[in-house]
């Protein structure tokens, strides 16, 4: 179902809760001034809005307890609770008009409702209870205030504190034990039902064990509670299927051959016991313990494996081992079901009138547990193909997630929630391979939460190629180590630095993509023989597509990075840093700090490109721009802005700073030696600096006027700083002028 589908569902149901939140408010106001239940009111009158009350609250009670099938909201719950408290109120002060005296009547009703209630529900209703009472004090209209109503006419003069101080004492009191006790039942429920929960799911495997539906000695693992649902739901219709169609063969056979007893034994896990699967009987004296396959005529058909057919047994006789006692049988036949040559159980039937089985009889037994046992193997295949459904189901999840993710990051968070989705691990880690240095790296570790936190100084490490797994696999393109065994206590993974100590289960796949390795999946686990072909095979699959996806998303990044880069000098180029420039005036705009912005660019760049050439003039602006990142703050965003032309963006810097800044790099740049064929020569800089928001508060505007200074400074002899408004003070230029 859609979140959409589940909101408009849920629609009417939040538009009950809230008329039953305003039904509740009225009664509350009602009471406080006095128009329900005060003795100043007329009887008729009084009469009339306690049924009004009444009928609202026991209407809505009852739907609420019909509702609670469809998960009943907190908040309605505390509506009702509170339109029942307010009820109380209003009946008990009635009462007293009369001269009944039910004050007391309150706190176990409070203390009823908050026991019944969530604990949230229970703090609402102990907090309603002192509002009203407080409110009713403050009126005049609480119980025991006898006098004229004065209506909408608070006052602290109408308070009697020390009752109220006694009620509202007595309302926390109540509502608190209340609370702590209710708290302390449901935790006992709440273990207790977990506990037959668990019991009844460890039946279901060992049924589902024992009938073979699942094809390896333990089930299908995972770390996350979808898997475990439908492991559960699959299992669990399995074997009803299988026990309806038992039951129904025997019921037939009853029926047909007149049978006192039919009854499926059934062997255990370890073929080493017997279990009644399934039984029709006229007796209540059939044993519910395991029975030993050698005891009494079970054991010919398990020895042979051949039908038993006894005739005229005596009264007493106790061969029969499903019986607790004697049952007075006279005839007993039974077949054993076989299984690949294995012997699976044992199909028996037994007759209390003198009337032996016959051939016909064995046939009938022999096609009856053929019947059963194509049972069992059709829900064996349906709960295979039921799992290859949800594990295709499962890939098919990963690789939409998979595909839709633009980082790197990104790939390494969705790539483990999809290994945990096919395989439980207590380790796993991603590396990456950069075949141009010969190295890994470990890009992702992540513990189950039995072995703690990763370990620290691992992610971001990385080893040169070594005799390790990881060096292996991707060298060699294939999978280690064979059958997913560690024979060795501390295997070589990763390098010697980082080993992995105690684990009897590993798999290191290659993450390949176009014939590339680009790094491994590696997981682990304390259990021996987790890894099998199966799972390993499905494990492939999400590992070549998480190596697809880290590709596209390294492609990604590359295109993302020529976007907002210039590629010459690493720099930020002007688009990035306009956008940078927009978001800094919103921020300092709420701080109200002020920020710099520098435009420099190097003095007679022609000259250099036309005595040297371009890729020196290129290795010049490589250079000054590697000064820029050296120099600048790591909150300074230098960008190259065209040409050789730069800007520099100083965050949260007063013009004092500003200027000091610019003169250092100035410095910096100018102490720079570059080579070329005609010798070593250097280089210098111009800067000019404009202030936000003392210059102007608009980006262009800013740059504009930081152009100007920069101007003045080419122009009156180069290599050095000039802030505009100090131009402006100076009466050096004249605001507004351009170039």
């Amino acid at each position: 179902m859609s979140a959409t589908t589940r909101s408009l569902l849920n629609h009417p149901r939040e538009q009950y809760a809230h008329l039953n939140i305003g039904a509740a408010v009225l009664a509350a106001l009602l009471f406080v001034l006095g128009f329900i239940g005060h003795p100043a009111i007329p009887w008729a009158v009084n009469v009339l809005g306690l049924g009004v009350l009444a009928t609202i609250t026991i209407s809505q009670a009852i739907h609420a307890w019909h509702l609670r099938q469809g998960q009943l909201s907190q908040t309605m719950e505390g509506a009702i609770a509170a339109l029942i408290m307010i009820l109380t109120f209003s009946i008990t002060r009635a009462l007293q008009g009369v001269g009944v005296e039910l004050y007391q009547l309150l706190y176990f009703t409070l203390a009823l409702l908050v026991a019944l209630a969530s604990r949230r529900t229970g703090f609402i209703l102990v907090a309603t209870a002192i509002g009203v009472e407080v409110g009713a004090q403050v009126f005049g209209t609480s119980m025991g205030q006898a006098g004229e109503l004065e209506l909408l006419s608070p006052s602290v003069a109408h308070i009697d504190w020390t009752t109220l101080v006694i009620r509202c004492g007595t309302f926390a009191l109540f509502g608190t034990l209340a609370n702590v006790i209710h708290g302390a039942e449901i935790t006992t429920q709440r273990r207790k039902h977990q506990r037959e929960v668990e019991q009844e799911r460890a039946n279901l495997v060992k049924e589902a064990r024992e009938f073979r539906l699942f094809n390896s000695d333990r089930l299908w693992e995972t770390a996350s509670a979808g898997r475990e649902r439908a492991e559960q739901l699959i299992m669990t219709d399995a074997i009803e299927a299988v026990h309806h169609s038992t039951y129904v063969s025997l019921r037939l056979l009853k029926t047909s051959l007149s049978c006192h007893t039919c009854v499926l034994l059934w062997f255990d896990n370890d073929s080493r016991e017997l279990h009644i699967k399934e039984l029709v009987s006229d007796s209540d004296s059939l044993l519910e313990v395991p029975i030993e396959p050698a005891r009494g005529v079970i054991g010919g058909i398990s020895r042979r494996r051949e039908p038993v057919n006894l005739r005229d047994l005596k009264q007493n006789y106790r061969g029969i081992p499903y019986y607790m006692e004697p049952q007075g049988v006279k005839h007993f036949l039974g077949v054993p079901v076989i299984e690949a040559g294995h012997l699976s159980g044992v199909l028996c039937v037994d007759r209390k009138q003198d009337e032996p089985f016959d051939a016909l009889d064995v046939d009938m037994l022999e096609e009856a547990a053929a019947y059963i046992l194509r049972a069992v193997q059709n829900e064996r295949l349906f709960a295979s193909i039921e799992k290859s459904k949800y594990e295709l189901g499962r890939f098919f999840e990963a690789s939409r997630r998979l595909n839709a993710v633009l980082t790197p990051e990104d790939v390494w968070r969705e790539a483990l929630a999809s290994v945990a989705e096919i395989s439980e691990f207590d380790f796993a880690a991603f590396t990456t391979y950069d075949p141009d240095t010969d190295t890994h790296t470990i890009t992702q570790v992540a513990l189950s939460p039995t072995m703690g936190k990763a370990p620290s100084g691992w992610i971001d490490e990385t080893f040169k190629s070594n005799a390790g797994w990881v060096s292996m696999v991707v060298k060699n393109r294939h999978y280690l180590p064979y059958g997913g065994h560690v024979r060795d206590a501390s295997p070589l993974v990763f390098e010697r630095e980082h080993t992995l100590g105690g684990m009897q289960s590993m798999v290191v796949l290659p993450l390949i993509a176009q014939d590339q390795a680009l790094g491994t999946l590696v997981i682990g686990h304390h259990k021996p023989n987790l890894y099998t072909t199966e799972r390993r095979e499905m494990l492939e699959v999400v590992s070549n597509q998480v190596a697809i996806s880290l590709q596209n998303a390294n492609l990604y990044a590359q295109m993302e990075t020529m976007a907002t880069r210039d590629a010459l000098t690493s720099l930020p180029n002007r688009r990035s840093f306009m956008t940078r420039l927009s978001e800094a005036m919103a921020r300092h705009k709420r701080s109200g700090r002020t920020f710099g912005v520098i435009l420099t660019d190097i003095d007679k760049f022609k000259s250099v490109n036309d005595t040297y050439g371009h890729p020196v003039g290129d290795e010049v602006l490589r250079q000054v721009a590697r000064a820029f990142r050296e120099t600048l703050r790591e909150t300074d965003m230098p960008a190259r802005y065209g040409g050789e032309e730069f800007i520099v963006l100083l965050e949260e810097t007063e013009m004092e700073g500003c200027e000091a800044l610019a003169n250092r790099l100035r410095v910096a740049v100018s102490e720079l030696v570059f080579q070329s064929e005609q010798g070593p020569f250097q280089c210098t800089i111009s800067m000019g600096i404009g202030i936000w928001p003392d210059d102007n508060e608009d980006a262009g505007e800013l740059i504009e006027l930081a152009d100007q200074a920069l101007y003045y400074s080419k122009k009156n002899g180069r290599n050095q700083v000039n802030v505009y408004n100090k131009l402006i003070a100076d009466g050096k230029i004249k605001a507004g002028s351009g170039h």
